[in-house]
């Protein structure tokens, strides 16, 4: 066969083929016995929650990450699993600790048989005290920002007011400030109520490692648009019948509420109106309007009412 044509081609063809199938480790991923060859796969897992073991009623523990690395070797189908589901916990075991300061290791539970684990960094220094509790006044402030430019900030109330605050005994003793610190940085131009999270922090502001029950209040925020009651001055334009004459104006209101910016009520001291008698021959009422910056937003009431008494001339 091989001193034919044909046959010279499909020798030539076939092992064309064999290169082309070593060269792409096809040979190799057909093979059974090669099942283990990737377990050399690393990859480094971020952010993975501590779970921390020991008798929450007696003791408090500080200086314990709320989240670590760990460095993954194994198959590369474990190690792809596992960076989707994260399906194992690490975990500080300190049940065995009395108080003081300890350097612990970190255990990794529940991976699978052909993968290894690292915690980076494989130990926590953790202080451990027995376990007291206080109740202190929670304080809520609003950053003055926040606040409309045509508002004032009324009142803050915090509910509820007080948290039992948990931690060892060190830090209780350091506590000066319990704030509900809230996160919203809209503007406020009505009453509102806000959740905060429950802050416990030092004579520096540095925030301290305890626990608070509850975490979090509400906070209730009252807002009054800015004012000013401001007399009123009337001015009377035209001339009545030339048979009568004006012998009274009285108008509803001698005073008004103006609304607006602080800028703008420190530049008003009082407001004017302008009634028009012209031609008028009989008594009558009517309305008029104020007359205003236009920096004004609104005035209580909007509109006044004249009473004009006229009579006919002798």
């Amino acid at each position: 066969m091989l001193e034919s044509k044909w046959g010279l081609r499909f020798v030539a063809l076939i092992l064309a083929l064999f290169m082309f199938l070593s060269v792409n480790n096809v040979f190799e991923n057909m093979n059974p016995f090669n099942e283990e060859r990737n377990d050399d796969e690393t990859e480094l897992i971020q952010g993975m929650p501590v779970d921390i073991l020991y008798d929450e009623d007696d003791y408090y523990v500080s200086g314990v990450p709320n989240q670590v690395n760990v460095q993954l070797s194994g198959s590369t189908s474990n190690i792809v699993r596992l960076q989707t589901t994260r399906d194992f916990n690490v975990q500080l075991d300190l049940r065995s600790r009395g108080t003081g300061e300890h350097e612990v290791h970190f255990t990794i539970d529940e991976l699978p048989e052909n993968v290894n684990a690292e915690v980076v960094p494989e130990t926590a220094t953790v202080n451990i005290q027995d376990l007291v509790s206080q109740t202190f006044t929670v304080q809520a402030e609003v950053n003055g920002s926040r606040v409309g430019p045509n508002h004032q900030l009324e009142s803050v109330v915090v509910e509820p007011d007080t948290v039992t605050v948990y931690g060892g005994e060190n830090e209780i003793n350091r506590i000066q400030y319990v704030r509900a610190t809230l996160s919203d940085n809209t503007r406020i131009t009505d009453d509102r109520a806000e959740e905060a999270d429950v802050g416990v922090f030092d004579f520096q502001f540095n925030r301290l490692d305890v626990r608070t029950e509850p975490s979090n209040v509400r906070v209730e925020i009252n807002v009054s648009e800015l004012s000013k009651t401001v007399p009123v001055n009337y001015t009377v334009a035209g001339m009545v019948d030339s048979n009568h004459e004006l012998v009274d104006v009285e108008l509803n209101y001698d005073n008004v509420e103006v609304f607006g910016s602080e800028e703008t009520l420190n530049e008003i001291d009082s407001v004017d109106v302008e009634i028009d008698v012209d031609e008028l021959d009989s008594s009558v009422t009517q309305d008029v309007e104020l007359d205003l910056p236009e920096s004004v937003t609104k005035t209580e009431p909007a509109v006044l009412e004249a009473d004009l008494t006229i009579e006919k001339n002798d």
